[in-house]
C-alpha cells in the first residue's frame, strides 16, 4: 500500500469458497477534502472483479498523490462484492445482482411478464435433468415468439419478486449496498465535482474496454463523458446484453447522499469472449448455488467456466485490459481537472 493513501477495510460476515475473509477494501489518493473526487469500484458483479481489482491495483503501484491535479482525488472501492468474486458467481450471498439493486433498492423497478414467462421456461431448479436437446428447442420456442432481443431485454433487466431467480434485485439494500452508501458518506461528502469509474468484464471485443454512458445522449452528462473520449463511447440499449436504466440511472443516487455534488457516472466494460460461446455458463453456475452443490465436480466444472468468461488468466488479455484500463482512468482525472 502507498504510503500517501488512506485505506480501510470492511469486513462481509461470511466466509469465502476457500474459508477465507471477505472485505470491501477502500483506499484515498489525494487530498481528502478535494473538490473533485473520482470513484473507481470493482467487483460489482463479484467473478468479474479480478479484472477490474487488477486495473486498480496497477494503476494504485504506479501513481502518488503528487501525481494528481491539486483539487482532484481518487477513491478506489476494492470488490464491492467479495463472496461473488469468491464463489465464481456474479451475484451476492443473497442471489441479488448489486449493480441493479444499487439503482432499484429504494425504487423498484417495474416488474416485466415476460421475465416470468422465460424463467419458467429455463426451469433452472432443473437444468441437469433436461438434456441439451431440450433446453435448446425451449430457447428457440421462445426467441421465436418473442425475439432473441426481447426475451434477453426482460431477463437483463431482471426482477425483485423472485428470490432465486436470475438477474434478482432484491427487496432493500444489501450489505455491500449498505456499506458503499457508508463510503460515499464518507469519502465523498462535501464534493461538487464526482466522476464515477464502476469496472466490469464480459462485454466488447477481447481484451478491449468499451466506456459506458447511461445517462441520455442529449444530456450534459453524457455529453460530458464523450467529450472526455472524444466522442468513443458506448450508449446502453442497443444490445439486449447491455439494456437502458432509463427508469434510474446508475450513481445518480450519489447526488441524494451528496447533496453538493453533481454526479458524471461512467461503466468500463473490458471485452473477454463472444457472450454466445457462454450462455449456458450463465443458468448452470446459477442452478448450482442456488439449486444444487457448487463445490459438486460438475459445479466447480461450470464455476471454473463462468470465471474464464468474466476473467481470462492470460498475460496478454491482462496487459490490454490494463493499458486501456489506466488510459480510462487517467483521461477521467483530465476530464475532472478541467470541468467546471
Amino acid at each position: 500500500m502507498r504510503r500517501d493513501a488512506v485505506a480501510a477495510f470492511h469486513a462481509n460476515p461470511l466466509i469465502g469458497s476457500q474459508g477465507e475473509a471477505l472485505q470491501i477494501g477502500t483506499v484515498t489518493l489525494g487530498r481528502a477534502d478535494a473538490p473533485k473526487r473520482l470513484l473507481i469500484v470493482s467487483g460489482t458483479h463479484g467473478v468479474e472483479g479480478f479484472g477490474g481489482a487488477g486495473v486498480q491495483t496497477g494503476w494504485l503501484n504506479e501513481r502518488s498523490a503528487s501525481d494528481l491535479p491539486n483539487d482532484v482525488s481518487v477513491v478506489l472501492v476494492h470488490l464491492l462484492n467479495p463472496w461473488g468474486m469468491s464463489w465464481n458467481r456474479r451475484e451476492n450471498e443473497d442471489n441479488v445482482d448489486l449493480f441493479r439493486n444499487l439503482l432499484y433498492c429504494d425504487h423498484p423497478s417495474e416488474p416485466d411478464p415476460l421475465f416470468d414467462l422465460a424463467d419458467d421456461a429455463m426451469a433452472l431448479k432443473h437444468w441437469p435433468d433436461r438434456y441439451e436437446p431440450e433446453r435448446r428447442r425451449v430457447y428457440r420456442e421462445l426467441i421465436e415468439r418473442y425475439g432473441q432481443p426481447r426475451l434477453l431485454s426482460a431477463v437483463r433487466r431482471g426482477q425483485h419478486h423472485r428470490p432465486k431467480a436470475m438477474t434478482y434485485h432484491g427487496n432493500g439494500p444489501t450489505w455491500s449496498t449498505r456499506t458503499l452508501h457508508d463510503i460515499v458518506d464518507e469519502r465523498l461528502a462535501g464534493a461538487t465535482h464526482v466522476g464515477v469509474i464502476d469496472l466490469h468484464t464480459g462485454f466488447g471485443e477481447y481484451g478491449g474496454g468499451i466506456v459506458m454512458s447511461y445517462d441520455p445522449p442529449e444530456s450534459a452528462k453524457h455529453k460530458r463523458v464523450a467529450e472526455w473520449f472524444d466522442g468513443a463511447i458506448y450508449t446502453p440499449g442497443g444490445d439486449a446484453d447491455i439494456p437502458d436504466h432509463r427508469a434510474r440511472l446508475p450513481f445518480a443516487w450519489i447526488e441524494e447522499r451528496v447533496p453538493t455534488a453533481t454526479v458524471t457516472a461512467q461503466i468500463l466494460e473490458l471485452g473477454t469472449f463472444p457472450p454466445e460461446e457462454s450462455r449456458d455458463c450463465f443458468p448452470a453456475n446459477h442452478h448450482f448455488h442456488l439449486f444444487g452443490d457448487p463445490l459438486s465436480e460438475e459445479g466447480r466444472r461450470w464455476g471454473a467456466q463462468y470465471r474464464r468468461f468474466s476473467y481470462p488468466e492470460e498475460d496478454a488479455w491482462k496487459e490490454a485490459v490494463f493499458a486501456r484500463g489506466r488510459e480510462v482512468i487517467d483521461r477521467t482525472i483530465e476530464g475532472l481537472r478541467a470541468w467546471g
